[in-house]
């Protein structure tokens, strides 16, 4: 009788301790439900070009003469959409987590929507046609093999999202709501309707080849509407505020060293021809911020004359045998590490809207005094390297803005690009990519049939899991050919 009692106990035991196997399988420091200022900060954490990288390589700032590293070939060919749509993905979580708090969250809504038109942007310059209009819908509405859309309509739908956000954020200002999540901006919704509209600038800018035969995107009349009301579209215009990360020791600086020990000799990586000689033509006090002389020019009267920088097409060991040579100017190390802090890495920048509006008005995209845009946006670029007010003055009247010609338009692009110098991520290849200028080396060690690419294929993950559907769009896109010189809709 006393067995049957103890079997019958261990069994009420056994039973009341059995848990279900998911929630045996859970992580008990998981965060299952993230509130959305959570979830921004992630967000926030993949929105972000760094400096140094192999993109500015292929911006041709940079040269890289170690075997060991791929250089500046130009070799690529597939992509990744995995920063994108895994970003796309929280940006879904944070408006369902947002949707929750009611008022509270709204401002979470209208950021959704930015970060919506930025993703989706930055996926269609880099591949062509992408998934959008069903993206993103495997857990709600089971679409796992997404159709492609076409580049014209994911920009209509990326400048509704940004004229939307733009109209939503004055009343989302006057409630002051809290933003915790926002290490970038601090949750300065002010600074980020600035953005929102700066951003639309860039995306309207960059469609400049369609500008003429596409009237239900309304580049042109976009953008002057923009540019003609500061106060309905306010825009970065001062480098207060640059949309731009900061680093700390938290998000530490990619050129500090871990033991903090600098190093002021690095012939592994010099500056690329294409800026230096533009810098040393023009006199550009920037060069001397940025970069030392090389050794063995330093001796020349005029400074200028001291830096040398190597052409981006010549072979690794030409580079490495220049550098040897002392004939290769390397950064500045007293300016870039200068502390654990570095130097901020600007995204978005003062100095990009105003060439972009004067662009925009050599163009004929709108009234207005183009040298004014072209001056500022100089001015700010040098600001933001400490160069004085006289030094900046004596640089524009040397490189005066020429007038809304083809030769102005050389100069605004030009300058456009020296001030992306380390900055913006790709877009310095973008805008040459779209304009031509300024003209980049090609050389022998280019990998691509002495081409610079214009795309990036598709990863190749999709010919496993949507198959179908990124072969219809190369079927459309480029006669079926996935390659990085197939010329996307937005550049033909």
């Amino acid at each position: 009788m006393k067995k049957i009692r103890y079997m019958i106990l261990s069994l009420a035991l056994g039973l009341g301790s059995c848990q279900d196997i998911d929630t045996l399988q859970k992580d008990p420091g998981a965060i299952t439900n993230p509130s959305a200022d959570l979830i921004l900060t992630g967000i926030l954490t993949n929105a972000w070009d760094a400096p140094w990288s192999t993109d500015h390589r292929h911006n041709q700032f940079m040269t890289q003469n170690e075997a060991y590293y791929d250089g500046q070939a130009y070799g690529w060919t597939t992509g990744s959409y995995d920063t994108y749509y895994n970003s796309l993905r929280n940006v879904s979580r944070m408006e369902i987590e947002a949707a929750k708090t009611g008022d509270v969250g709204t401002h979470y809504l209208t950021l959704a929507k930015f970060f919506k038109a930025y993703f989706y942007s930055r996926a269609t310059e880099m591949f062509g046609d992408v998934p959008m209009s069903e993206a993103i819908k495997g857990v709600s509405d089971e679409v796992f093999k997404p159709k492609y859309d076409s580049q014209k309509d994911i920009y209509i739908q990326v400048l509704k999202w940004l004229d939307e956000a733009n109209a939503e954020m004055p009343a989302l200002i006057a409630k002051k709501p809290a933003i915790s999540g926002d290490y970038l901006y601090g949750g300065d919704l002010v600074k980020w309707q600035k953005l929102i509209n700066s951003y639309r600038l860039r995306v309207l800018i960059s469609l400049s080849k369609r500008a003429d035969d596409t009237p239900d995107l309304n580049v042109k009349q976009q953008f002057a509407a923009i540019v003609n009301d500061p106060a309905k579209y306010p825009l970065i215009t001062t480098n207060a505020d640059n949309f731009q990360v900061v680093y700390n020791t938290v998000n530490t600086y990619p050129l500090w060293p871990s033991n903090g020990v600098v190093v002021k000799n690095d012939k592994r990586n010099t500056l690329g021809a294409t800026f230096v000689n533009i810098a040393k033509a023009t006199r550009d006090p920037r060069l001397l911020v940025v970069a030392l002389p090389a050794d063995a020019l330093k001796g020349n009267a005029d400074q200028y004359l001291r830096y040398g920088g190597g052409k981006t097409g010549d072979l690794q060991s030409t580079l490495l045998e220049d550098a040897g040579k002392g004939l290769l100017s390397m950064i500045n190390f007293d300016y870039w590490e200068a502390s654990a802090a570095g130097v901020p890495a600007i995204q978005l920048g003062a100095h990009e809207v105003n060439f972009s509006i004067a662009e925009a008005i050599n163009r004929g995209w709108l009234t207005g005094n183009g040298a004014d845009y072209y001056n500022k946006g100089v001015t700010e670029s040098m600001k933001f390297y400490n160069i004085g007010q006289t030094e900046i003055d004596k640089f524009l009247a040397a490189n005066p803005y020429p007038g809304n010609t083809e030769k102005g338009l050389q100069k605004i692009l030009e300058q456009k690009y020296m001030a992306f110098f380390e900055n913006s991520g790709r877009q310095a290849f973008y805008n040459y990519r779209r304009t031509g200028i300024p003209a980049f080396d090609i050389g022998l060690s280019n990998a691509n049939n002495n081409q610079i690419p214009v795309r990036w294929a598709y990863p190749t993950a999709e010919y496993t899991t949507n198959e179908v559907n990124v072969k219809a769009s190369l079927k459309t896109q480029f006669n079926g050919a996935d390659t990085q010189n197939g010329v996307m809709w937005l550049i033909k």
